[in-house]
């Protein structure tokens, strides 16, 4: 069954790679209206063409049942929802951001969609941009904040879920009070990184946006002529899913770009 793709809805669009798919999408007028929640409005500047068809409404994710629209949702979501451990304080403060968040939205989003009398599946391709790496079973809290995200997006009962694992990524603009010294130490390795391997160690925030764009807006998994790395269909939820490598996303922005 093929999803509507005329509109987006867009979670996290304030942070790195969120921005850069509200820019993205915008600028490729592959929709006719674009969605963004957030807990605040994503700042605009020259950079945003299109923005006609943008719509901003701020949320409490908190509170998502009383402040979620929840008529005319679109059926492709783009999520790059997440923050780091330093960013929020605490354990239990980023597992409630970069997991919780991101499930609570999701289940909200399928509660409300329209579903396939066949299937009962909601009518949703969900794409989540998670990190290399992502393993629920890791006794570290950030891969396995990740990978029990990814499972339970996986259960829900969207019709299809993309889940996204980038690399380190390159951002295309500073990100003020984020990260600390880690992330300034890691960005200094990033020449070092990409001399041992771009393909598998680093990718810009912008490429993955673009590579998330062509994904939710193409039928089928095998996009630009590139397979991901792994789909199945999950035998609780019977929803499609599919994972994209670092460099299965290079690969998609790369033979696009080709074709242009």
């Amino acid at each position: 069954m093929s999803i509507p793709t005329a509109s987006c809805l867009i979670l996290g669009g304030t942070g790195a790679v969120g921005k850069c798919v509200v820019r993205d999408t915008l600028a490729s007028n592959a929709f006719n209206r674009v969605l963004a929640l957030g807990r605040r409005p994503v700042p605009l500047d020259d950079s945003f063409t299109n923005t006609s068809v943008l719509e901003q409404k701020t949320v409490d994710f908190d509170n998502i049942n009383s402040t979620f629209p929840a008529s005319d949702l679109p059926q492709v979501v783009f999520c790059s929802l997440a923050t780091t451990r330093a960013a929020a304080g605490s354990a239990a403060a980023f597992k409630k951001i970069d997991q919780e968040y991101v499930v609570s939205s999701a289940r909200f989003i399928h509660e409300h969609a329209p579903k396939d009398p066949e299937t009962g599946l909601s009518k949703v391709h969900f794409l989540y941009c998670s990190s290399a790496g992502a393993n629920s079973k890791s006794y570290f809290l950030y891969p396995k904040s990740k990978g029990e995200t990814e499972e339970a997006l996986s259960e829900i009962g969207f019709e299809r879920v993309t889940i996204l694992h980038p690399a380190f990524l390159k951002v295309v603009e500073p990100r003020s009070g984020r990260g600390g010294g880690g992330e300034w130490i890691a960005n200094k390795m990033v020449p070092v990184m990409e001399f041992i391997s771009e393909r598998s160690t680093t990718i810009s925030v912008a490429v993955v946006a673009q590579a998330m764009r062509l994904i939710g807006t193409n039928p089928t998994p095998e996009v630009e002529g590139v397979k991901p790395k792994h789909v199945i269909v999950n035998p609780k939820s019977k929803t499609t899913v599919a994972w994209y490598t670092n460099g299965d996303l290079q690969d998609i922005v790369k033979n696009h770009q080709a074709k242009l």
